[in-house]
């Protein structure tokens, strides 16, 4: 910097720069990553959570589609319960509902029966998966979306016999 002569009385002062320099900034990059952390963080949790729960609900979807197509070939509800089961086995089964119902020629859909000598060819066989799944990180909880999310799944087969 250079000096300017002052007049006679006036101190003298050094000319100041049309540029500020970097002393003038040394707070800024704390005060923006303050601002900017929580916002950070919320992405980041809600990536977590959204990752989770799309990995629950295509289990159930999976499960649902594995026990339908065992329920075509195989006509016991404890086995197409237990693929179902197995299939999930990274849930939290006491959260989990498996339900298997039959429909004959388009009428309405009953429990089905586990003697496979009433199953009859052509039978449609469903199978729904029920599950709750519960949050990860309380970020769903805090912006009002409730204490978890109920995922339901539904697939149907044609029962092709023993």
């Amino acid at each position: 910097m250079e000096t300017i002569r002052a007049l006679p009385g006036e101190p003298l002062h050094p000319k100041r720069s049309w540029r500020p320099s970097a002393r003038d900034h040394r707070g800024a990059v704390a005060v923006e990553f303050a601002l900017i952390f929580p916002i950070l963080v919320l992405l980041v949790l809600g990536i977590i959570e959204f990752g989770a729960g799309f990995h629950a609900w295509d289990a159930t979807q999976n499960a649902a589609r594995e026990g339908a197509r065992l329920g075509a070939v195989d006509a016991s509800p404890s086995d197409i319960t237990k693929r179902v089961r197995g299939t999930t086995s990274f849930l939290n089964q006491s959260d989990l509902k498996v339900t298997i119902e039959c429909q004959r020629k388009s009428g309405p859909f009953f429990t089905c029966s586990s003697d496979p000598a009433q199953w009859v060819e052509g039978d449609i066989v469903r199978v729904a998966v029920e599950y709750h799944y519960d949050y990860l990180t309380p970020l769903p909880r805090f912006v009002g979306m409730g204490p978890d999310i109920r995922m339901r799944s539904v697939s149907e087969a044609r029962f092709e016999g023993v």
